[in-house]
């Protein structure tokens, strides 16, 4: 009798000391695909793609700049495939690298938009994940921390969240998402930025390795990319945490060896629960193309049961 009371006291305290996200990772098991194929992603591409790695993207990105809206055709193809929809809204005009008036935005300015941009999603009635402005720890977007302020950039953030709660939108999930480096690093912490947990359901993280193609860049892993900026999220928050951009060039090293070792690396981070690959040539080859040993082997760790192409639980 006192061996097993001593056994449930150990419990208890195992309990006690580990924080409940460290617990619940322990019973992940699976992760999400996704994938950014097009501005304009098609059930085409969509099959293409699992026709080439085996399975589809799961969550499929689409970008869409302010005062735009919707298309329908998007959604359409997307949920008629058995996937779902991935947004990045950004606050800009994308064409002319502009960005809006983000004071004007807390002040309401832009309530009646983002009113029927959040409706246009209730009416979808399925999960949309939602990541808006994002890598405010960056210095290329006008809406960067460094550039408006950190109590802007939390204000403008919680203002569209906030308007899109007014409206029940209980099936959109908010993504705070956040480059792997702070750029500049000097007081610009990302976390300095993050609007708070009732505003956020994931974490992410975007980052890519350049390997030789800039001045400034070199060969990294995705281990080298991304553990760090993985460790520093779980230790602040319980949120689960998604990449939300990653890709690698094949210039300076083999992007073969690179893929394997990152769906790996992927498998050892209990609290991620999904990703998305960049497919496509767009600032530099980001693709896979899948006659190339990159996209075999892209394939080849994508037949892993671990990494899922349909609903999974994975939500929460």
């Amino acid at each position: 009798m006192k061996y097993c009371l001593r056994i449930a006291v150990f419990i208890l305290f195992l309990i006690t000391i580990f924080p409940y996200h460290a617990r619940a990772e322990v019973n992940k098991s699976s992760c999400f695909t996704g994938a950014f194929l097009s501005d304009n992603p098609s059930s085409e591409d969509i099959r293409y793609f699992k026709h080439s790695y085996g399975k589809n993207p799961f969550l499929v990105m689409i970008f869409i700049d302010w005062n735009k809206p919707l298309l329908a055709k998007i959604v359409q193809d997307v949920y008629g495939e058995n996937c779902v929809l991935f947004i990045t809204w950004e606050p800009w005009d994308a064409l002319k690298q502009t960005g809006i008036d983000y004071n004007a935005l807390i002040n309401g300015k832009y309530d009646k938009y983002i009113t029927d941009f959040a409706l246009s999603l209730k009416k979808i009635d399925e999960v949309v994940f939602l990541r808006f402005a994002h890598e405010a720890n960056g210095d290329w977007y006008p809406w960067s921390a460094k550039k408006i302020g950190k109590e802007s950039y939390i204000q403008l953030y919680r203002h569209v969240k906030d308007i899109f709660d007014q409206h029940n939108l209980n099936k959109v999930k908010w993504i705070f998402s956040v480059n792997w480096e702070d750029v500049p690093k000097e007081q610009n912490d990302f976390m300095l930025y993050y609007p708070g947990d009732k505003y956020v359901d994931y974490a992410a993280i975007d980052g890519y390795n350049w390997g030789r193609t800039k001045p400034w860049s070199k060969w990294m892993s995705f281990r080298e990319i991304f553990v760090n900026r993985y460790n520093e999220i779980t230790k602040h928050t319980n949120k689960p945490v998604l990449i939300s951009e990653f890709s690698s060039t094949a210039s300076g090293g083999d992007k073969a060896v690179w893929i394997r070792e990152a769906m790996q690396t992927i498998k050892e981070m209990p609290a991620l629960r999904g990703f998305i690959i960049f497919n496509l040539e767009k600032e530099r080859d980001w693709s896979f193309p899948p006659e190339s040993s990159y996209g075999k082997e892209l394939k080849t760790q994508l037949r892993d049961a671990y990494f899922v192409d349909k609903k999974a639980g994975l939500y929460d």
